[in-house]
């Protein structure tokens, strides 16, 4: 077996396969009245320590040729991998140990993983870093256009959202801005992303680092990122079940698909055109705390009603699948535009 597909099938079996061990126990904490809070947190890890496994399992030592190889950021890869299992390891036992304060430990570790991996990295070669797509500063007012681009989108898809909700309907004190918002996001949110960000750069590394790249050779530009967009989506689907919405868990699912495949279009367009992994994980960031800062609302328990699902769905749609026609998914291997 060829050494990429061999880390192709352990990417597989390692990204997929685990969150089905763990979507078990998921399942078995929720049905057993446990906290499972702490089960999302831990699948983030799982995309990006498949990557690092797959490396590592496959011999790919080093990237380059010739005088030019440069190895494995082996320690780097090590902390980030040893951070998730324990974070598994303690999130499964919260399950069957009564009183274990698993969401607690595992904000701890996630914190202590950051802190350790930032260190690294800034201690880290810029060879090396760049050999395995950890370049922390490339094509970075590229990267600072996509960044804000999707602050807008999100925004506008936020807007829109809120004003077909009072057109239902709904009072506009469903949609309090956070009365911390000033604090929250000069204060809150930098520590937070300080602290958290191997979280959201786990799920990158993965999707948008690896396996987007490993599928558009096979399948083209665009089939390529609308396959990873439906994986992405189904990836969630015990998170689905028992944490965002388990009273309208098929409307969650839909929702859940349409998002991954719209906002995986666009943090592909970004990825595409500046290679830069930590773009779209400050991306990625934005679109998991943005709205807990802005309106204090929280991704658990959430009841879907038929109409709003069906309009969540047409605002992704509507909003991401326009930059599946642009410049970057017309684009050859090669750079040579079809």
């Amino acid at each position: 077996m060829k050494k990429t597909n061999k880390k192709l099938v352990l990417f597989f079996a390692i990204a997929f396969g685990m969150p089905v061990l763990l979507g078990i126990c998921m399942g078995i904490g929720f049905y057993g009245g446990q906290d499972v809070s702490a089960f999302p947190v831990v699948w983030m890890y799982l995309p990006a320590a498949a990557v690092m496994v797959g490396t590592l399992v496959a011999k790919e030592d080093c990237a380059g040729e010739g005088a030019e190889k440069i190895p494995v950021p082996k320690v780097f890869y090590a902390v980030f991998c040893a951070g998730a299992i324990v974070m598994a390891a303690v999130t499964v036992a919260g399950v069957f140990v009564p009183g274990f304060l698993s969401m607690l430990w595992v904000n701890n570790l996630m914190c202590i993983t950051s802190l350790a991996s930032l260190v690294l990295l800034l201690a880290m070669k810029p060879k090396k870093r760049e050999a395995y797509g950890l370049r922390l500063w490339k094509n970075t007012k590229k990267g600072l256009a996509g960044i804000g681009i999707f602050v807008l989108l999100y925004l506008a898809i936020t807007m829109a959202a809120m004003g077909i909700g009072v057109l239902q309907g709904v009072s506009l004190e469903a949609f309090s801005l956070n009365p911390y918002l000033v604090q929250s996001v000069f204060i809150i949110m930098p520590l937070n992303l300080l602290l958290s960000f191997t979280a959201f750069f786990g799920e990158e590394y993965g999707w948008r680092y690896y396996l987007m790249p490993e599928l558009q050779k096979r399948l083209g530009k665009k089939a390529g990122v609308l396959t990873v967009g439906v994986l992405w989506g189904l990836w969630h689907l015990p998170i689905n079940l028992f944490y965002y919405s388990p009273s309208t868990a098929l409307q969650s699912i839909l929702v859940q698909l349409a998002g991954c495949i719209g906002m995986g279009i666009f943090f592909g367009w970004v990825y595409l055109r500046t290679q830069n992994i930590w773009a779209v994980t400050m991306i990625h960031f934005l679109n998991n705390n943005l709205g807990a800062v802005l309106f204090q609302v929280s991704a658990q328990g959430v009841e879907r009603q038929w109409g709003d699902t069906l309009i969540t769905i047409l605002l992704y749609l509507a909003v991401y699948l326009p930059f599946l026609f642009t410049a970057p998914y017309r684009e050859k291997s090669d750079g040579q535009v079809r």
